[in-house]
């Protein structure tokens, strides 16, 4: 073999790790970036049906206590015992329920602006999708670590690669 074609080998060896190397980083780079969209998914907010839906179950919660009932009896029973100075909120959100969903229903209905919320099922169906596609490229990262291996080059894990992709066989990755 002359010195020309050893040339072209190592020239080859290396173009074919800078390709090794340089699909690892884009793999790792859209492992980043669909963890941030799996983040943006997790902290969007409900739907604003279903925040009104939390806020009129909170208020039937809150008024459908016995704190009403309780504070009646205290004035009922033989030996009087004067109420405690500060007043219940369930006594307080019964007293006003309709406003009180008037005004936080308002609130509620201004904090939305020009963002839209996401519904629970949409959110857990986004949530499963986002973080299907991630196990993949998890997966995908692995494959290319153990091929790189294999081929003699060491490759340091992310410390926060999901244990699913570095542990599944082999044969799985293929």
């Amino acid at each position: 073999m002359s010195d020309i074609d050893l040339r072209r080998i190592v020239e080859k060896s290396v173009a074919g790790g800078q390709t090794l190397m340089t699909t690892l980083e884009e793999v790792r780079k859209r492992i980043v970036l669909k963890r941030y969209s799996i983040t943006k998914i997790q902290q969007a907010p409900a739907s604003p049906n279903e925040a009104l839906q939390r806020l009129n179950e909170w208020i039937e919660t809150t008024t459908a206590g016995s704190a009403v009932e309780n504070l009646a009896a205290r004035f009922v029973a033989p030996g009087y015992r004067q109420p405690t100075s500060g007043v219940p909120t369930e006594i307080i959100a019964a007293a006003i329920a309709g406003p009180l969903r008037e005004l936080i229903g308002g609130a509620i209905s201004k904090s939305y602006g020009s963002a839209k919320g996401i519904s629970a099922a949409d959110r857990a169906r986004e949530l499963a999708k986002a973080e299907g596609e991630l196990l993949e490229f998890e997966c995908a990262e692995e494959a290319i670590i153990r091929h790189a291996e294999q081929c003699g080059i060491d490759v340091l894990r992310r410390i926060d690669a999901d244990p699913r992709a570095v542990l599944c066989s082999g044969e799985f990755l293929k």
